[in-house]
């Protein structure tokens, strides 16, 4: 949706500038000592692949002919991701994930070089195997997986394709290689998504390893012959077995320098054993409520158009964690209590609503909860209005002292299609408290509602949500909502009428 409606403004508060600003600069740290790092291992164990760098300026510069080749593959890093960015839909690479992968492919590079190179020396493995066997050891299906799990498929086949090149050429630019290469990384990647735990993480590397000993086995007799076959399929299958240990020691290493947070880690943190969500349990526990709520119709509404559901489920869990700070502020903790707004002044009662984002943003780094989610927290009401209060609000607009803009959220509005999932959720379990036993006609009803004023007020034009999309996402919040407030049974009073299994709702 690219079409502009109304209320199609982007107002970008000074915390959030402040965070990105620190943001970019973390990465900016990484990414200049990653490269430095990737140039001294290019000019200490690379210089086979830039023998003219002896030449004048070698003399001059000795690290000359590792930078320029340090540049030359970030070049063709940037262009191959670039590429893929701007032209394939489901890839939209921040500078983060840019960076994350390119340390991967050099990472990789450095390990095909290592094994390639280091292992034939070992004398009792040097007798008995050719040293060409050695390439089917080099670890990219390991890596595969974890841009599979961290990112999405997309980017995974495309870092397959583009670290199979660089790492082939760490291994002499062999032919089979490459295709071994292409092979391995492509099954691992295929059989790594939506892995949730530790076992299907290893089962997912028991599933690649017949798949890498079949392709290095087919490619060995068609290259080398009958030799070395066997040896070749050992090896192949024992990188596909080893690839999920390898996925799950560098996966927490990536999440804390990187800021993700995989389906591993999400199923993590929706325990209710968490020290945050024990917070909100006990200091805003209407709130807690609202948010087991929220999430079981994100997941539904994901689920319906092939979004992550888990993701979604456990970002509602958070989404309104800023609450914490204020709960008696918020209509679903003040359970026969007085409404405090209605002593406010609406322009106090907007900063203290206004708030509970950006606590909710300094609750979601204190407790590092990853970027997905902090970014779902930021962007769950985009730059809506606080219809209530903009009601109490409209004699001091009429005087002009007071603006409809300023009853807007700071935004930014949703960027992908997990967050805008949880905004119209948020929305429509929170209307939908207001029903009085609906009807599912009624609820349809409100749930269209809800969806239209999001689109028409443009809060999902940052987004990619089709028409489709959000007809789906419609009826499944119908669907769950239905059944969520159904109306029950009334008990009989005490000590009037008997008690028996056939009056039992």
């Amino acid at each position: 949706m690219n079409v502009m409606k109304n209320g199609d403004k982007d107002p970008r508060p000074a915390e959030g500038q402040e965070r990105r600003t620190s943001r970019s600069a973390r990465e900016v740290s990484i990414g200049l000592l990653s490269a430095a790092v990737f140039a001294a291992l290019f000019y200490l164990w690379g210089g086979e692949l830039h023998p003219l760098a002896a030449g004048r300026l070698g003399g001059i510069f000795p690290f000359i002919g590792a930078v320029a080749l340090t540049l030359a593959v970030a070049l063709f890093l940037s262009e191959w991701f670039g590429f893929a960015g701007r032209e394939v839909r489901k890839v939209r690479l921040a500078a983060r994930d840019f960076l994350f992968l390119c340390t991967l492919a050099f990472a990789l590079f450095f390990l095909a070089k290592g094994v390639v190179e280091v292992l034939p020396e070992v004398p009792s493995w040097n007798r008995a195997l050719p040293p060409r066997l050695f390439v089917y050891l080099i670890p990219l299906p390991a890596f595969a997986m974890i841009v599979r799990i961290l990112l999405n498929s997309e980017v995974a086949i495309l870092f397959t394709v583009a670290a199979s090149v660089l790492s082939a050429a760490a291994a002499s630019g062999r032919w089979p290689t490459l295709l071994f290469l292409l092979l391995c990384g492509t099954a691992a990647a295929a059989r790594s998504g939506r892995i949730q735990d530790r076992y299907r993480m290893l089962l997912a590397g028991v599933y690649t390893a017949p798949v890498c000993a079949l392709g290095a086995v087919a490619l060995e007799l068609a290259f080398h012959g009958t030799g070395g076959i066997w040896w070749a399929g050992l090896l192949a299958g024992i990188n596909g077995l080893i690839a999920a240990p390898i996925a799950l020691a560098v996966l927490p290493m990536a999440e804390y320098a990187f800021g993700y947070a995989s389906d591993i880690r999400l199923m993590e943190l929706a325990s209710t054993a968490h020290p945050l969500l024990k917070r909100l349990m006990l200091e805003a526990p209407g709130t807690f409520h609202h948010s087991v709520v929220v999430g079981t119709l994100a997941e539904a509404g994901a689920a319906a158009i092939h979004a992550n559901p888990l993701l979604c489920r456990v970002a509602a869990l958070f989404h309104d964690v800023g609450k914490v700070g204020k709960p008696q502020y918020f209509s679903e903790n003040q359970a026969g209590q007085v409404n405090v707004h209605d002593v406010l002044s609406p322009g106090m009662s907007r900063v203290v609503i206004l708030s509970h984002v950006k606590e909710g943003l300094r609750l979601a780094r204190e407790y590092r909860l990853g970027d997905r989610i902090a970014e779902i927290i930021e962007q769950h009401h985009g730059t809506s209005l606080l219809y209530c209060f903009l009601d109490k609000a409209q004699p001091l607009i009429q005087e002009r002292r007071a603006s409809e803009d300023t009853f807007r959220y700071p935004g930014p509005r949703p960027r992908t299609r997990e967050a805008a999932i949880i905004m119209l959720a948020d929305s429509a379990e929170a209307a939908a408290r207001s029903l009085k036993n609906p009807a599912p006609a009624e609820i349809d009803e409100l749930v269209t509602r809800i969806v239209n004023r999001a689109y028409l007020d443009g809060q999902l034009n940052d987004c990619d949500m089709t028409l489709r999309d959000l007809h789906a996402v419609g009826r499944s919040f119908t669907r769950v909502l239905t059944a969520v407030t159904h109306a029950r049974v009334e008990y009989p009073e005490t000590g009037k009428g008997p008690f028996t299994a056939g009056n039992v709702p």
